[in-house]
């Protein structure tokens, strides 16, 4: 009877690692719908007029393109890399540059923020996620790692209060620039893009 008892809490266990899903409130996510202009009919009858809309939802291997096309393109702020394509999923890392906008820093966190980026395409629309928004230190042992926790992964004895939330900020900031130059860039055609090589 005892061995029966041990099996349960085991079963249980495994069953509520794999229900865990990603915390909602560490992501930054949105639907963006996504037109194209319709191709003109070659209208035989004039009698009869063109009575459809001058755009229509973008085909899904055009949205694909063109989340393809933003992971090519370089961006001044950030680099994108570890980029990976998958049905209709573009995903990728993006770094940007952390220094501390101070003359005399009292704490040295100055190196890196990192976020990982989800692209999904459907006909007609996008979905992008960004994701473990983390801060890596130049400096071993200053990594103040998730942006989104309480207090730094490296502790409160390392790192102050205002500097925690400068790096904070950073990250929500970078977040912000990676979405507004993704939206830019799915908002053009695929075939505008050159590849310049």
């Amino acid at each position: 009877m005892k061995n029966k008892l041990y099996i349960i809490p085991f079963l249980l266990l495994g069953f509520s690692l794999t229900a865990q899903k990603e915390d909602e409130s560490k992501l930054i996510r949105e639907v963006v719908s996504l037109e194209v202009e319709r191709p003109k009919l070659t209208n035989t009858n004039p009698e009869v007029p063109d009575t459809l809309p001058p755009t229509m939802p973008a085909p899904e291997g055009e949205v694909l393109k063109r989340a393809e096309n933003w992971y090519k393109v370089k961006h001044a702020s950030y680099e994108k890399s570890s980029g990976a394509i998958s049905g209709k999923t573009v995903a990728c890392k993006a770094t940007f540059i952390f220094k501390q906008k101070v003359l005399n820093p009292e704490n040295d966190v100055d190196g890196k923020i990192i976020m990982d980026v989800l692209v999904e395409a459907k006909e007609g629309k996008y979905r992008y996620t960004v994701k473990n928004i983390i801060h890596k230190a130049n400096k071993p042992g200053m990594d103040c790692g998730d942006v989104y926790g309480k207090i730094p992964a490296c502790g409160s004895m390392k790192v102050n209060d205002i500097t925690w939330k400068h790096v904070k900020s950073a990250g929500m900031n970078s977040a912000k620039v990676l979405v507004a130059d993704l939206k830019a860039k799915m908002k053009v055609s695929s075939e505008e893009v050159k590849d310049d090589w």
